[in-house]
């Protein structure tokens, strides 16, 4: 299906087919990608789980499940699309149809603006993620670098990109399993990050909406300037269509937010568990071998760093979100409400009401992504690990 504002949402739709996300794949080739994301799973949960069975004390264990439980997660959102399908088709092809709705030049491109923000959301994260995992990736290599350029009467003990066990011998096979690391690395990442981007494209969009319904109400009294004070029919008239034309887009807004809740919330609860107890496994594991193994600490470092930052924009995303639909009412009451008549004014009311409650991005309706609730966040995965550390001693 071609759209004339595919540019906005090409990235997204590239990443998803990949993945077999894409709501307007064939059928075949969305099963197919989705098998082959699958067999890459389970190629991981397999040689991790054989990991932590061989694991003879706590240490080992605690090595394992860090990048152990981020494959839980990817796996969480793949299955989110999968199970989500037709309602994901649903709010894609209101993704769609939404920019039939405005009226003017100006509308348009407060939503380009929007749609444009959003496309730049999902290339800095892709980038970023790529980046921090082909760094952590080639941490793996320090000891054989290491062997190259100041050898030992021994080899450096391997190091390989996640604790797993292949029922091999991992010395002789270490390059092989690398690039087998490697590559699983890259095409899980993508379903991870086919997830996630799709999740800032929907809310730049809704946020875009709020924008669109703001910039009508506060240019409602604009004709006012240009027609005759005398002529109220008209002018009431007038203010009748803006209002409706306003509401219907706000509508649209509320509507498109909710489908977002419903399609994300169970996914989210699930997922901010597992990225919580992530992080404080995470810390334990930096502070662990900070004085042992400064590689080991290094690639433990730069996987919290980036379970901080996917946490911080999901915040980031939830808190746009509610400021977008907070705004609505100090547009209204910013705008010259007073020249409007009265019966049209009583209308502002109802709509101020609704603009009370802001619209919020939740996990299970427990907790609210907002910038606030992000430092909730890390003082609990602070908690856990110093549970942990106390354990451990």
């Amino acid at each position: 299906m071609k759209h004339k504002e595919d540019y906005y949402y090409d990235i997204n739709r590239r990443f998803l087919s990949i993945v077999g996300q894409w709501p307007y794949q064939k059928p075949k080739a969305r099963l197919f990608s989705l098998a082959f994301l699958l067999i890459c799973l389970v190629n991981t949960f397999v040689t991790q789980i054989a990991k932590l069975l061989i694991c003879e004390d706590e240490q080992c264990i605690f090595e394992t499940l860090p990048t152990h439980i981020l494959m839980w997660n990817i796996l969480v959102k793949v299955l989110t699309f999968r199970f989500n399908n037709q309602k994901i088709k649903n709010l894609t092809d209101q993704l769609f149809a939404n920019w039939d709705i405005f009226e003017t030049q100006e509308e348009r491109e407060i939503m380009k603006k929007y749609a444009e923000n959003g496309r730049r959301y999902v290339l800095i994260y892709s980038s970023y993620l790529y980046i921090t995992a082909v760094s952590f990736g080639a941490t793996s290599l320090w000891p054989r670098i290491m062997d190259a350029v100041f050898p030992l009467n021994t080899s450096r003990p391997i190091m390989l990109i996640w604790p797993a066990y292949y029922f091999v011998d991992e010395e002789k096979y270490y390059y092989y399993i690398f690039c087998d690391m490697l590559i699983i690395l890259m095409i899980c990442l993508m379903g991870l990050i086919a997830h996630d981007c799709m999740f800032f494209t929907y809310i730049n969009h809704v946020c875009g909406l709020f924008a669109v319904v703001g910039f009508r109400f506060g240019h409602m009294t604009y004709k006012c300037n240009i027609a005759e004070r005398n002529l109220m029919d008209f002018l009431d008239d007038v203010y009748h269509k803006d209002f409706v034309s306003s509401i219907h887009v706000h509508r649209k807004a509320l509507q498109f937010t909710k489908l977002i809740e419903s399609i994300f919330s169970i996914s989210f609860a699930i997922q901010l568990t597992i990225v919580t107890v992530a992080v404080s496994i995470t810390l334990l594991q930096v502070s662990t071998q900070l004085h042992l193994n400064i590689a080991e600490a290094t690639r433990y470092f730069l996987f919290i760093v980036a379970q901080l930052y996917y946490l911080f924009c999901f915040s980031l995303q939830g808190q746009k979100l509610i400021d977008h639909s907070l705004d609505i009412r100090d547009k209204i009451y910013n705008n010259a409400w007073y020249e409007i008549p009265v019966k049209r004014q009583k209308m502002f009311l109802i709509v101020m009401r609704r603009g009370i409650e802001a619209s919020t991005v939740t996990a299970c309706q427990i907790y609210v992504y907002s910038l606030q609730n992000f430092t909730t966040i890390l003082q609990a995965a602070m908690s856990y690990f110093t549970v942990l550390a106390s354990f451990n001693e």
